[in-house]
């Protein structure tokens, strides 16, 4: 009886982290994303990440938007991240070559710890020409 119950456990978590590795849609991360601001705490992390994003990826977004050539259409960016900060995915919502370019580095990118891991932010870049 007692194997069999470690067995169920490691099943379960098993199953936990197959679950956490799955990919996120657009729209269950933009969801995410909602629910988040709904919350005081939320609120006040949404305007703590806008400001750092621009500290840290200004220039980064800069590069891209060279690289980028003529598409320069407006999108969103929503990050899942880590109870470190650390994010562990990005979505991008139109994909234009901005993005793409941009993802690859914010991939390696850190924020201020949020509410809790898991964690979905979306920052849109208003690009004018």
């Amino acid at each position: 009886m007692r194997i069999s119950l470690v067995v169920i456990a490691v099943a379960f978590l098993v199953a936990a982290t197959l679950a956490d590795d799955q990919a996120t849609s657009l729209a269950e991360a933009r969801t995410a994303v909602e629910a988040n601001l709904k919350t005081r705490e939320g609120k006040t992390y949404d305007e703590k990440l806008g400001k750092e994003f621009m500290e840290k990826h200004l220039s980064t977004m800069k590069q891209c938007a060279q690289r980028a050539g003529n598409d320069l259409e407006s999108f969103w960016i929503l990050m899942k991240l880590d109870k470190d900060g650390a994010v562990k995915d990005v979505l991008l919502h139109p994909a234009t070559k901005l993005g793409a370019c941009a993802k690859e580095t914010l991939l390696k990118a850190t924020f201020s710890p949020p509410p809790r891991a898991a964690y979905w932010v979306s920052v849109y870049m208003k690009l004018t020409h």
